[in-house]
C-alpha cells in the first residue's frame, strides 16, 4: 500500500466527522498536505495537531514517520479561504507573500521548506524591483541542530517556517525603517513620514499561486534570483508557472494598448 493511502486511511479512523483529505508528495518525495473537518472548529491548534500525530504515531513505524514534513488541520471554512487565497489561521504558512508601501513599491516574498535526505532546508527570497533588492538566505539544518532544538517530528515544520519567516520579515522591515530615516533629512517625523506606519502596522499579505501576478522587471529579478538557489525547492515551479503567465499576461496588456 503506498503511504498516502495508508496515511489518508488513518486519518479517516481518528473520529473526525466529514474530513477531506488533501496530501502529496512534495519534489523531494515527502508527504505534506491539510485535513479539512469542522471539529477542528472547537479544537486549539495544539489539540488539533495532537489528534493527527497521536493516530499517526500509533500506526506508522519511525521509517514512514519521517517521510511526513507537516499535515495542517482546517475547518471547511478555511479551506476554502486557503483555496481561494483569502487569509485564515492556517494560510500563515503560505509561500507566496506581498506588501505594498504608499509609494507603490511592491515587496514580494517567497518561503519554503523541505527535507532533503537527512537535512531539513528552508529558504526567503526578497524581491523589490523598484528599489533593486534581490536577497535570498538558505537555512540548513542537519540531524545535529535539528537534536539541539529538541523538536518532536510534527514541530520541525512549523518552527523551520516561523524561524524563516521571522528573518525575512525583519529583512523588509529594516528596509523601510530606512527609508523613514532617509525621509527625516527632510524633516518628515512620525506620521507626516509615509514609512512611519513600519512601527505600528506593518504587515505582510499571504497570497495564493493563482494570486501571483508580476511585471517584465520583476520576472528578470525573480529569474536571476532563482538561478542561485541550487536545491530542487517545490516552490521553484510554482515561481516558474506564475512567470509564464505573468508574460503571457503582459503581452496581452501591450497588444491592447
Amino acid at each position: 500500500m503506498d503511504l498516502i493511502d495508508k496515511i489518508i486511511g488513518i486519518l479517516k479512523s481518528i473520529g473526525l466527522t466529514e474530513p477531506n483529505i488533501d496530501i502529496h508528495y512534495d519534489n523531494q518525495k515527502h508527504i505534506v498536505g491539510h485535513v479539512a473537518d469542522e471539529q477542528f472548529s472547537s479544537k486549539s491548534d495544539s489539540a488539533a495537531q495532537e489528534l493527527i500525530w497521536t493516530a499517526l504515531k500509533k500506526n506508522l513505524d519511525s521509517t514512514e514517520l519521517k517521510e511526513i514534513i507537516a499535515i495542517f488541520h482546517e475547518t471547511p471554512f478555511e479551506r476554502v479561504q486557503r483555496i481561494n487565497g483569502y487569509r485564515t489561521k492556517e494560510i500563515s504558512h503560505s509561500n507566496f507573500w506581498f506588501h505594498k508601501t504608499p509609494d507603490l513599491s511592491i515587496y514580494w516574498l517567497f518561503i519554503d521548506v523541505a527535507k532533503f535526505g537527512d537535512d531539513y532546508k528552508s529558504f526567503f527570497l526578497i524581491i523589490n524591483e523598484k528599489n533593486k533588492i534581490n536577497k535570498g538566505l538558505t537555512f540548513v539544518y542537519d540531524k545535529e541542530v535539528l537534536e539541539f532544538m529538541e523538536l518532536e517530528q510534527n514541530e520541525i515544520h512549523d518552527e523551520l517556517y516561523s524561524n524563516t519567516f521571522q528573518n525575512a520579515e525583519a529583512e523588509i522591515k529594516m528596509d523601510l525603517m530606512n527609508h523613514y530615516e532617509s525621509l527625516t533629512s527632510q524633516q518628515l517625523y512620525g506620521k507626516a513620514n509615509m514609512y512611519y506606519y513600519v512601527y505600528e502596522s506593518f504587515q505582510l499579505t499571504p497570497l495564493a499561486k493563482k494570486q501571483l501576478l508580476f511585471t517584465d522587471n520583476e520576472i528578470v529579478k525573480i529569474k536571476d534570483a532563482l538561478t542561485k538557489i541550487k536545491e530542487d525547492f517545490a516552490i521553484k515551479s510554482e515561481i516558474e508557472k506564475a512567470i509564464a503567465l505573468s508574460r503571457a499576461f503582459n503581452k496581452l496588456k501591450r497588444n491592447i494598448s
